[in-house]
């Protein structure tokens, strides 16, 4: 999804910057000002600015998205990883396979997260898919874990 408006993105901003270039090029009448190297870099400049801070913002937006699943969900495993630690208190075995299970999902998503706000271009778009990944071995793992424990 992010790749597809990031490419839609760079295709608009140089469209844009081939257009200015035109129709600058296109107004060659004496009265009127010849375009310039220096003018198309400036306008192509400024359409790639675009570009990127309409990347960085999706990007922001798609991690405010992914933090609110994931404060949501850890909360729920929170509460259930209380459960399970007083039943693994009480020697059930089933209780603390589901904890350990829990811990290491919600790690892997920390890790994930983190990892994507460092990321930038094709690291981010490779991170996309893995914290999508691990939120749902994540939901997985609750949702087993909810399961055994009741």
């Amino acid at each position: 999804m992010l790749e597809i408006a990031m490419k839609r993105m760079m295709l608009l901003a140089l469209s844009l910057a081939a257009v200015a270039v035109l129709a600058l090029a296109g107004c060659s009448d004496n009265d009127e000002k010849k375009v310039t190297a220096e003018q198309v870099k400036k306008e192509a400049k400024e359409a790639m600015d675009t570009a990127v801070a309409y990347s960085k913002q999706k990007k922001d937006e798609l991690l405010a998205q992914f933090n609110q699943q994931y404060d949501s969900l850890k909360q729920q495993s929170d509460q259930l990883m209380d459960k399970a630690k007083k039943q693994a208190a009480a020697g059930q075995e089933q209780a603390k396979k589901a904890l350990a299970d829990l811990q290491e999902k919600q790690a892997a998503v920390s890790e994930k997260m983190a990892a994507m706000k460092e990321a930038s271009g094709k690291a981010w778009e490779k991170a996309k898919p893995e914290l999508d990944e691990a939120l749902k071995n994540l939901q997985e793992a609750y949702n087993k874990a909810k399961a055994e424990l009741q």
